[in-house]
């Protein structure tokens, strides 16, 4: 209800329609009851048809009125909480893109998943039906105050089933609390298992992962159906118990206002009308049974959305070089991945300046790749500093300094867009000319006379459809297309044939001719030669004169 209130207090206006409307419609819908007291009454009694022809034609249009209130207020219901649910679905996925590089790790595939979800869950709970529902539960009071004017024993009895109902209610919401938690948690995991199926099929096919997936399949399957059929007989339980309240209500006013109409306190005309009201007056608290269970759920949605929110994200805004030679030094830098007790490295000291060009070597699992992703500020180091012309990068401004470096991944992917958008994207300015030139020096020429629609081919599975080679071409085009003084490049030769083995060479030589800064992780036998230094992962020390510039590293 803390979600409910908040939008109304948010939004005043439609608040004031909203009750407006609900008034109104309440009001017109106790013509119908007095209808049927009046007719058995007055009609039954004195046979006259123009009472009953006045009261059936007020009865019609009061019914018509009470119909188009009550879509008014649906039209005015859809205006709550819209905004507010775009700003969360907005701002959740601007925080899955912009977490800073040491929580966005941390961030389960569950977590990300379910805070993505909770703007859905939330306005699916406060839909306008539902909506409407939950502002006819005040107006209840009038069909209880009419029954009171009437008859304060049935009043009495009314009230009393109606606090019964509520009491119902609030206690099948607290019932489900608990479910409802441990259900959303299960239908994240379930969702992470497709994704697995879908994104990793062959990886599972041909390494024997069918098994385990089908045996972590079933087990969260049945998880879920547990949780689902508990959360059902909860939810079936409240609205069977709703029903039976009101039914035991019907008996007990037909029972009571039998002994008044018996006693002559009341006719029966009166009490048919009674009973009609009383039924109004129970209606809403019916309905808040009914939908408890996503109540319940947005509740947890909702706290789902306020932890999420408190993620640190990147600034949006920070330093910027005015005149950025190129160099890059890394001061006393120590990282450990997520999990991971021991650093990758510890004590990481080089610097390579402006125009250097800098060789990373070492064993799988030395860091090589954590190395480039440092540089990107893709990740954050625990201790020490990465400095651009002595600047701490953390201080800079993210989305410039990224466009001051051409990064080439070691497994590149690409965004479900054009090839051309890709580019774009990198470089809005670069023109047609300027795209066909960065395909001929990344050898992707090749890729593109494979595609009809050339740069306008689309891009699927972020580009795990393309030839690995191929994508390679293309994420040098990328890289290249950035047109950043520091070029980070993460085995850029890897899975290329001779003849895109040759366009990496070229395209090195090509970059240190032109003054870049250029920082490469390989094996690559003419790659080591051609570098002016050497950082060697594997070893304690390493030192080049060939430049005059040092590296040097202590791993762990």
């Amino acid at each position: 209800m803390n979600i409910l209130l908040g939008r109304l207090r948010g939004n005043l206006p439609l608040t004031a329609r909203m009750i407006a409307a609900s008034l109104t419609a309440n009001a017109l819908g106790v013509a119908s009851s007095f209808y049927v007291m009046l007719v058995l009454n007055r009609y039954v009694s004195h046979g006259v048809d123009s009472t009953l022809v006045a009261l059936t034609t007020g009865v019609v249009i009061a019914i018509a009125f009470e119909h188009i209130f009550r879509h008014v207020r649906l039209r005015v219901a859809t205006g709550f909480g819209r905004d507010e649910n775009e700003r969360a679905a907005m701002g959740v996925y601007g925080i899955l893109l912009t977490a800073k590089p040491s929580n966005a790790e941390i961030l389960g595939e569950a977590s990300k998943r379910e805070a993505v979800r909770a703007a859905d869950v939330i306005d699916g709970a406060f839909s306008p039906a539902n909506l409407a529902a939950l502002f006819d539960i005040p107006f209840a009071l009038i069909f209880i105050l009419v029954i009171l004017l009437v008859s304060w024993p049935l009043a009495l009895v009314c009230t009393l089933f109606t606090l019964l109902l509520m009491l119902a209610g609030l206690h099948a919401q607290a019932d489900a609390r608990d479910v409802g938690r441990d259900l959303s948690r299960a239908s994240a995991d379930s969702h992470a298992l497709i994704t697995a199926a879908i994104q990793n099929r062959e990886t599972t096919v041909a390494f024997s992962g069918i098994r385990p997936l089908m045996a972590e399949w079933r087990r969260s399957t049945l998880l879920l159906r547990g949780l689902r059929e508990r959360m059902s007989m909860r939810q079936g339980f409240a609205q069977s118990l709703a029903q039976s309240l009101q039914s035991l209500q019907g008996v007990c006013v037909i029972a009571v206002g039998a002994i008044l109409v018996v006693r002559g306190q009341l006719d029966v005309g009166t009490l048919i009308g009674v009973n009609l009201l009383a039924s109004k007056a129970l209606a809403p608290f019916t309905r808040l049974v009914q939908v408890g269970e996503s109540l319940v759920m947005a509740k947890h949605a909702r706290a789902k959305l306020e932890s999420f929110v408190k993620v640190p994200v990147e600034p949006a805004a920070g330093m910027t070089l005015m005149d950025w030679s190129g160099s890059i030094e890394f001061r006393d830098v120590a990282f450990a991945p997520p999990g991971m007790a021991t650093p990758i490295f510890r004590h990481l000291d080089f610097t390579v300046p402006a125009g250097g060009i800098l060789a990373v070597k070492g064993r799988n699992g030395a860091g090589k790749t954590t190395l480039a992703r440092l540089i990107m500020g893709l990740v954050e180091p625990q201790e020490g500093a990465i400095l651009a012309d002595g600047t701490d990068i953390r201080k800079l401004n993210p989305g410039w300094w990224r466009h001051q470096v051409s990064y080439l991944p070691q497994e590149p992917t690409f965004l479900n867009m054009t090839i051309r958008e890709n580019l774009l994207t990198v470089n809005p300015a670069l023109s047609e000319a300027d795209l066909h030139a960065l395909l001929r020096r990344s050898g992707a020429e090749r890729v593109m006379a494979s595609c009809a629609q050339g740069l306008d081919t689309p891009i699927r599975a972020f580009g795990h459809e393309l030839a690995a080679g191929h994508r390679r071409r293309l994420a040098l085009a990328r890289a290249l297309a950035a047109g950043g003084k520091l070029v980070v490049l993460d085995e850029p030769t890897d899975g290329l044939d001779t003849e895109g083995t040759a366009v990496v060479y070229r395209t090195l030589i090509e970059l240190a001719r032109s003054g870049h800064t250029v920082v490469i992780a390989s094996h690559d036998p003419r790659i080591l030669q051609g570098a002016s230094l050497i950082l060697d992962l594997d070893r304690p020390t390493r030192q080049l004169s060939a430049v005059q510039a040092e590296a040097g590293s202590s791993a762990s």
